[in-house]
Formats: C-alpha cells, structure tokens, sequence
C-alpha cells in the first residue's frame, strides 16, 4: 500500500459573518511589499497603489494570503463585517483608528 500526504493551508476567516452582499475587488500587491518577505497577509489594510496604508489612505482589507509568485489577490471595499481580532492577528497589524474611519462600508467587530 502507499501512502502520500498533502497539506493543506487556508488563511483566517477576516469575514464575521457572510450575508451574501459583500463587495470583493481583485488587487494586485505592489513588489515593494515583498522585499522583506513573501507574503502580505490576510487583514492588511490596502491603499489603491496595492501597498500597505494602516492610514486614511486605506481603500480596503485583503480578504486572503498574497504570495510574490502571484501578487494578485481579493480586496474587501464595502458592506462586509471584518473580524477585527482574526484581521489584526493574521497581519500582525492594530488596525488604527483612521484606516477604520476611512472604511466606511465596512463594520468592524
């Protein structure tokens, strides 16, 4: 008999809850975001040049893991409700108080 194993990684709901009316768009991450490493994780807030803006630069929440071999990835815009404390602990982020004023589509619990 023979055997194999296979892993499988998913990313961290960012989700709270899923109604069905959540607005995604694809972004592409910006190189510069992977000179120190080679992932942008799920929950980083995303400006709409595809870095990183934990600021009122903000357009959206990556909705999944985006790895240098593919840049592109979900973007959260609007009429989502994020799970502030999986967001943060997955990016590794405290989101701040003028990223969340910035999304003013999205609720965070």
């Amino acid at each position: 008999m023979v055997f194999d194993t296979n892993s499988v990684v998913s990313t961290p709901d960012i989700l709270k809850r899923k109604l069905g009316g959540e607005l995604f768009v694809p972004i592409t991450i910006a190189s510069s975001e992977f000179s120190n490493t080679d992932v942008v994780k799920a929950g980083s807030p995303i400006g709409a040049d595809g870095t990183i803006q934990n600021d009122g630069d903000a357009v959206g929440i990556l909705l999944n893991d985006v790895y240098v071999d593919n840049p592109n990835g979900s973007l959260i815009k609007g009429f989502a409700t994020i799970n502030l404390a999986n967001a943060e602990a997955n990016s590794g982020l405290t989101l701040a108080t003028a990223c969340k004023s910035a999304l003013t589509n999205l609720f965070f619990e």
